[in-house]
């Protein structure tokens, strides 16, 4: 028997509050639509190119939250279902040890360090604009120490043209930027970029309560009351439009911070854009 379809507004949910539960039956069934696909142990498992034609190439581009735990037949499913050649972790040393990668026969695991520690969370930044200062300092700054990690998922595009996944642990900061600036390379508008930022709000709702409870890892003083941390908890595609035009500003846009920081021709960036999209 079908099971009965839940009614949902994907624009309404996106903006519930971190804090708020999202009913089971609604999350399950939007989890279980592109761009979301369901992969027993992984968090926020989606292909950037399923909402982005014709932008990016559907089955290219994957991002997520940690797949350190995965069991074996989700790292099959990884393998030969989607087709992953290489899996970037966007994670520090220290996280990785913590909770390493699966080893999966012919799937290539890279990690670059961090060119720095990030700054230590200053939450008084969160209070304006429910987050987005703190928000923008922070993905700036993941832009720069990040460099190394972001040049070669661009890299593995231009030259290889095969299936990536890339992750940190909840899939939301270092990899959204990333996914920020591979779908800004390729042309996607600012509104879209940013849409793809906020699904992360639903793609972390099965494992919310755990990442919610890591804030106290950072700092043992924090707490509900604590100013700021209604923002710091949040996903709003506010962020990303904050970030996108701090990148318009210090880089002249994705294509000049590629140029710029990474170290891509003219050349380069045009093979890339032709990669990303599947031209």
């Amino acid at each position: 028997m079908a099971t009965e379809s839940v009614p949902y507004n994907l624009k309404e949910l996106i903006e519930i509050d971190m804090l708020t539960v999202i009913d089971k039956p609604i999350i399950d069934e939007v989890l279980a639509k592109p761009p979301f696909i369901s992969i027993p142990g992984i968090i926020n498992l989606r292909d950037i190119g399923a909402n982005a034609s014709p932008f990016l190439k559907p089955g290219l581009i994957y991002r997520s939250g940690s797949i350190s735990s995965i069991p074996e037949a989700s790292q099959i499913q990884l393998k030969h279902e989607l087709g992953i050649k290489l899996i970037l972790d966007l994670r520090t040393e220290r996280e990785i040890q913590r909770s390493p990668n699966p080893v999966i026969e012919g799937v290539k695991n890279v990690h670059f360090e961090s060119s720095r520690a990030p700054t230590p969370i200053d939450m008084e930044k969160f209070v304006e604009e429910n987050g987005k200062r703190g928000y923008v300092e922070i993905y700036a700054e993941i832009l720069e120490i990040h460099r190394p990690s972001i040049k070669a998922a661009l890299e593995w595009v231009r030259d290889e043209q095969s299936p990536i996944l890339f992750h940190c642990t909840a899939g939301k900061d270092r990899t959204g930027v990333l996914a920020a600036i591979i779908l800004g390379l390729a042309g996607v508008p600012t509104d879209a970029i940013a849409y793809d930022y906020s699904l992360t709000r639903l793609g972390i709702e099965p494992s919310r309560e755990s990442l919610m409870a890591m804030l106290k890892m950072w700092n043992k003083d924090w707490g509900l009351e604590t100013p700021g941390i209604s923002g710091f908890s949040q996903v709003k595609g506010s962020f990303m439009v904050g970030t996108l035009e701090m990148v318009d500003e210090k880089y002249g846009g994705v294509e000049g911070y590629v140029k710029g920081e990474l170290g891509f021709s003219d050349a380069d960036v045009e093979r890339t854009r032709k990669a990303i999209r599947g031209e």
